[in-house]
């Protein structure tokens, strides 16, 4: 392909939100947002997640009183915030640091309780199964939006994307190199990248590339340095979840280790990028990083087309003005409410 031709997907929870399997009528426990990240766990049928579900909630009850209107991102900061506290002033009278510590794993593990609740079928009595929903709206968006060598920049944990690249990437995904994750000598820190592969992968200078900053429930990184990716990303078979993301803190240490390539790879795929779409994703003004993304990477007026998809008018707005960098006189901008929407126009309008 032309690599001046490049286009950048950036999904957000409200493209996990806006999948095609999802029908509060027929299922309440949604895609989680992280304005209503606690009311989705709440609705989470699985007897074998109630005693984890409410020990969350009384942790976030001790934090916030009993009527709490909190998001994700309000208690990971609080609870971030207060062990760096208690670790300068050495003062734990209202909370020990280890209690503290104990309600952030917690936290984390609920966040794939309720992605397991949303996300797979389910057997009789709500119990959850292990096959993934498969969403046609995704699905579509690798096979008839995305080409060998686009880019998607994706702030979600759930593998919802990945399981599309899996079922429709023929020629165009490849995750041994399409994660950007470091392979090592004949690629040993890698491991079970097969499970995510389609039947015929494409080649390393082809693949679509996954960029997915903040994480992955599928990723689990060893002590060896290698990263495993998991075949069963939501399941907590026992104990605590292990999986590698950075949850929605203020302080994201996104400078480290495998993230701070994460990042640097996005930054260079925002850089290269000639059609920008952006799908269900807010850009907090909160969310500081993510902010100077892309004010910083999005090349001088580079920008063909800005497409974003998202019924929140100061949504579409605050993302305007992030990438303005990139726009320019001729930048063709777009704005469409739904996924559904922007699937049924052509691509030829935007590309």
């Amino acid at each position: 392909m032309d690599r001046s031709d490049v286009a950048v997907i950036v999904l957000g929870a409200g493209a996990t939100r806006a999948c095609s399997f999802v029908d509060p009528a027929e299922w309440s426990c949604l895609p989680p947002l992280n304005k209503d990240f606690f009311t989705q766990l709440q609705r989470v049928p699985d007897t074998k997640h109630q005693g984890l579900i409410k020990e969350v909630l009384k942790d976030v009850i001790s934090l916030f009183g009993m009527n709490f209107f909190v998001t994700l991102e309000d208690v990971f900061s609080t609870l971030e915030h207060t062990i760096r506290m208690i670790s300068v002033t050495g003062r734990e009278r209202a909370y020990k640091k280890n209690d503290l510590m104990k309600m952030r794993a917690r936290l984390m593990s609920a966040i794939a309780v309720v992605l397991e609740a949303s996300l797979v079928e389910r057997r009789e009595g709500g119990r959850a199964a292990q096959t993934p929903r498969k969403c046609s709206h995704h699905e579509e968006l690798v096979k008839r939006v995305l080409r060998p060598g686009d880019h998607i920049v994706s702030f979600n944990y759930d593998c919802v994307i990945d399981y599309a690249l899996k079922e429709r990437g023929e020629k165009k995904w490849n995750p041994r190199y399409g994660y950007g994750l470091p392979l090592g000598p004949r690629g040993a820190r890698l491991i079970g990248h097969q499970h995510w592969a389609p039947g015929t992968p494409a080649g390393k200078g082809d693949t679509i590339h996954l960029h997915k900053l903040h994480g992955s429930l599928h990723f689990v990184i060893k002590r060896s340095d290698r990263v495993q990716l998991k075949q069963r990303p939501y399941t907590k078979q026992r104990g605590m979840s292990h999986f590698a993301i950075i949850p929605p803190e203020s302080n994201k240490p996104y400078d480290k280790g495998v993230f701070a390539t994460f990042w640097a790879n996005a930054a260079q795929a925002l850089g290269k990028a000639a059609y920008l779409i952006v799908i269900g994703y807010s850009l907090s003004p909160t969310d500081l990083h993510a902010n100077a993304l892309f004010r910083t990477s999005v090349r001088h007026e580079g920008l063909r087309s800005l497409v974003v998809v998202n019924p929140c008018q100061q949504d579409r707005a605050r993302m305007r003005a992030a990438v303005q960098r990139g726009l320019s006189a001729d930048t063709k901008i777009l704005s469409f409410d739904t996924l559904q929407e922007f699937l049924a126009t052509d691509v030829s309008v935007w590309r």
